[in-house]
């Protein structure tokens, strides 16, 4: 995609007919250095519909973002400006047939309309138009400017159709413009309408600019240019596909039609240097149509910069990337796994970082400036230091990993309890170095006072046998426990007949 769009050489390009879902996309498409991405998936069929519009980031920069054409997918309450139920713009917007980007200058559409293939579809058809036509009246009316790009889906006058006898017998029509597609464009455009079409105001009277290949042709023609075609890729061993052959048997005699269009409003006309349709540009069934526009303009005795207009906000500081862009994705901007990555086997460096990032939260924050080994430093941090063994490539590393020893074992439920766990299961914590035995007493009572080191000795042993105790699972008093607990208890006897 990077060479595409490096070939193109354009500072805003607008695709249509992606056939991609969210799922399916690849980071080779959403994220391309000096380019940003905004997409528009179908929300409920596979491979249908689709535009992206990718904006070269070093020299146009957008100031809001939105998919669809009525904008309820980006929380904005529209029903009602367009007369329509939000479950009536929620299917029209779920198609992925529409991105609008706005920049200070203009309005972008980016836009695919639905073709007209029967009166099944002219209901959605006739909505869609209706709610894109609104939205963009209501843009000019704010003030602002428009440009419309994309596959409109519509051969506006018999100038734009190879064969406009045969699509009027085909349709059934007393004329060419009484289809009702072409009817609802002549509204939108000049001189009727708010938009001027700008590749026929630069070529007003010319024939052959067609923008889509037919695929249809006649099965004479087909046969003949089919087996030239065949031989001479054969040789040069590229494959081609069935719509990419057809777009060769075409493009030679230019036997198509005109669907696409860039559409502007009257205000930004003066800013536009050129307009045609690329027909040279192989790869699909449509070629794309190409608008330039002047670097600067001179008005009331001032220049204006087109770089400035688009990539230099309000406040004379450069606009961020906007949410919509699509290295904002989850599954491109975090650490979300793909099913994918679970069946991928991880390599060593990603092991060990896995490995010391389990280490780090299961190892304590005790620092202490004695060697593990220390059986005095054992004691001040009340844990057992014992090794575990990673396997790092070919060869094994041996780390110590510190275990809390504080951990109640099952031995320890079935003693008396310890002056000091005493203290420590009370309501009130007191510090060992503040605690110390009355003599004398009976109840043994717990005093704050100055540390006592016999006392303070004593619990050091004592605390050194009970961690002893529990380290050494295998004693023969810990087994004998076990077996204690999970042995099958007798059948009671019948105390009147002493039997089972």
């Amino acid at each position: 995609m990077q060479t595409i769009l490096d070939t193109l050489d354009a500072d805003i390009i607008c695709l249509q007919e992606t056939k991609i879902t969210l799922d399916r996309l690849e980071s080779s498409m959403a994220i391309i250095p000096g380019y940003d991405a905004y997409f528009s998936f179908s929300k409920g069929k596979a491979a249908y519909s689709g535009v992206v519009t990718y904006v070269k980031n070093d020299s146009v920069r957008p100031i809001s973002a939105e998919e669809g054409i009525s904008g309820i997918l980006n929380d904005v309450s529209a029903s009602d400006a367009f007369g329509c139920t939000p479950r009536e713009l929620l299917n029209i917007d779920s198609e992925g047939r529409c991105v609008i980007l706005e920049f200070r200058m203009f309005v972008l559409f980016n836009i695919y309309c639905p073709r007209d293939s029967g009166p099944e579809r002219r209901p959605f058809i006739t909505q869609f138009r209706k709610v894109l036509q609104d939205r963009v009246e209501a843009i000019l009316r704010a003030g602002k400017e428009v440009i419309i790009m994309g596959d409109i889906n519509v051969s506006h006058k018999e100038i734009d159709h190879c064969n406009p006898q045969q699509s009027i017998k085909d349709n059934g029509l007393e004329s060419f413009d009484d289809h009702p597609s072409r009817k609802w464009f002549d509204g939108l455009v000049a001189p009727n309408g708010p938009l001027v079409d700008v590749c026929r105001r630069f070529h007003p009277g010319e024939r052959g600019i067609y923008t889509c290949r037919l695929v249809f042709c006649n099965q004479c023609e087909v046969r003949c240019v089919f087996g030239f075609v065949n031989v001479y890729y054969d040789a040069q061993r590229i494959p081609l596909t069935p719509i990419l052959l057809f777009s060769f048997l075409t493009r030679p005699s230019n036997y198509g039609t005109r669907l696409d269009y860039i559409l502007a409003s009257q205000g930004l006309m003066r800013w536009f240097k050129s307009c045609n349709a690329e027909q040279s540009i192989m790869g699909s069934d449509h070629c794309p149509v190409v608008g330039e526009l002047h670097e600067s303009i001179s008005e009331n005795g001032r220049t204006l910069t087109l770089k400035d207009l688009l990539f230099i906000g309000a406040d004379g500081e450069s606009t961020g990337t906007l949410r919509l862009c699509a290295k904002y994705l989850p599954k491109f901007s975090s650490n979300q796994k793909t099913l994918n990555s679970f069946f991928v086997r991880q390599n060593s460096n990603q092991m060990e970082k896995l490995d010391d990032s389990i280490v780090e939260k299961q190892t304590t924050k005790t620092i202490t400036s004695r060697k593990p080994s220390d059986p005095v430093s054992q004691k001040a941090t009340g844990k057992s230091v014992i090794p575990r063994i990673i396997k790092n490539g070919d060869r094994r590393t041996r780390q110590k990993v510190e275990i809390d020893k504080n951990q109640l074992s099952l031995a320890s439920f079935f003693k008396q309890p310890l002056p000091n766990e005493i203290s420590k299961s009370g309501t009130t914590c007191l510090r060992e170095e503040d605690v110390t035995e009355v003599s004398g007493s009976s109840d043994h009572r717990l005093v704050s006072q100055s540390p006592n080191v016999e006392f303070k000795q004593n619990i050091e042993e004592i605390m050194d046998g009970c961690a002893e105790t529990c380290v050494n699972s295998n004693n023969s008093r810990a087994l004998s426990q076990w077996n204690a607990i999970f042995t099958p208890r007798s059948v009671p006897k019948c105390k009147i007949h002493g039997e089972t």
